[in-house]
């Protein structure tokens, strides 16, 4: 059994790893249910890369975007990352 703070290095290396960023920031966490597995639910803020995007897409889109890594309190294993959107 993993404990947050082991979710957390977790989270932060598949993010390196899948998405090839090297700086995260944590925004919450929260123990949950996930297709009947007992998961972390880890949301880190990922730098937003912007030079790909027209100029006004550039005004509209936060530097920052927001990804949920899904971890099995058990085992470790990432069990999915999805795009965390915001309240409006």
């Amino acid at each position: 059994m993993i404990d947050v703070k082991e979710a957390v290095r977790l989270a932060k290396e598949k993010a390196a790893d899948i998405l090839g960023v090297g700086s995260t920031s944590l925004e919450e966490f929260e123990r949950d249910i996930y297709k009947d597995r007992d998961v972390w639910s880890i949301t880190l803020s990922v730098p937003r890369e912007v030079s790909q995007l027209s100029p006004f897409a550039k005004l509209l889109a936060g530097v920052v975007q927001y990804k949920r890594f899904v971890i099995d309190v058990e085992s470790g294993e990432l069990v999915a990352m999805k795009v965390r959107g915001l309240a409006s």
